[in-house]
């Protein structure tokens, strides 16, 4: 799966918010590889490009990029749930292409954004592992991190065919539900603009009740809720960079799933490569550097109990 460049007027719209400067950025990369140098537990194998692509993540904030940095290795020592057995041809990875729909959409909308989509092709229940398409989509947005940089993203999920048995699977007192939300949540310099649900039934307020608690007020407020399906998008984004079955031309939602299942394979060596070399290394960490992570770990059984009471 290719994912097209920005054209012209789209670059114009990235660059107005984050506006280049060569020479800048290098002194940035340089920076960030010299801190890299003296933290021991962190890796220190990323070229300058895929660098650049985080520190661009990042509105070009060095503090921001240390700190995501820190999370991406922490999360893949931490979380082996997610990024052990990284393998787009392992058993459960290749059921969770079959049963779900996850792919991102060639274009970007006018204003630079990404968009990716999420979607239940199978409604079986048995079928449906967060633990699966956790690290399917952590394994998808490391190749877009291979591949490109974008001003933002966008989210579409799309809830038709769930049911009440979905939903208590991705209920956050769920431990493998939460962990999943840190594996995503500030681990990766992939900035979110805008997230839409579409088919939501009457009781998806009941359902992001259970979630406010644990997320930002600033993530919150990103979410547009819609009952209807694709037509609702037309609004908001030019319909043509969407799925064929929602009025687009992006091509169908078969063909988009599988030109990602293609492109997890194609880049399997890797996966399996970085899966050795992007941890930290716990022995040899200083005292004066702490992991945000570890702490946000720890702290879950804490939120679990404040959500049972509640």
């Amino acid at each position: 799966m290719t994912l097209l460049p920005p054209t012209v007027k789209q670059q114009k719209v990235i660059d107005d918010e984050i506006p280049p400067n060569p020479e800048m950025r290098k002194r940035d990369i340089q920076a960030i590889r010299e801190w890299l140098s003296k933290q021991p537990h962190l890796p220190n194998h990323m070229d300058d490009a895929r660098l650049e692509k985080f520190l661009f993540g990042c509105k070009n904030s060095i503090e921001r990029c240390k700190m995501i940095l820190e999370r991406y290795f922490s999360a893949r020592s931490a979380l082996p749930e997610f990024f052990a057995n990284r393998d787009p041809l392992s058993r459960n990875v290749q059921e969770c292409c079959d049963a779900v729909q996850y792919f991102v959409l060639p274009s970007l909308t006018d204003e630079g954004h990404r968009v990716t989509v999420l979607r239940l092709k199978d409604r079986s229940i048995d079928r449906f592992s967060i633990q699966a398409i956790t690290r399917r989509i952590l394994m998808v947005m490391d190749a877009r991190l291979i591949d490109e940089s974008c001003l933002s993203n966008v989210m579409i999920l799309d809830l038709e065919g769930w049911t009440a048995a979905h939903f208590a699977k991705c209920s956050p007192t769920q431990p493998i539900v939460r962990k999943a939300m840190l594996a995503a949540q500030d681990s990766m310099p992939l900035r979110l603009h805008r997230v839409y649900y579409l088919h939501a039934p009457g009781f998806i307020g009941k359902v992001l009740n259970i979630f406010y608690p644990l997320l930002k007020e600033k993530l919150i407020q990103k979410f547009r809720i819609h009952t209807g399906g694709g037509e609702e998008l037309a609004a908001y984004m030019n319909k043509d960079i969407l799925p064929n079955e929602w009025g687009g031309k992006a091509g169908t939602m078969d063909e988009l799933n599988d030109a990602w299942r293609m492109k997890i394979e194609k880049n399997r060596d890797w996966l399996l490569r970085e899966e050795k070399v992007s941890r930290t290394n716990e022995k040899v960490r200083l005292p004066t550097s702490s992991s945000s992570l570890a702490a946000d770990l720890g702290g879950i059984q804490g939120s679990f109990r404040q959500l049972n009471i509640d």
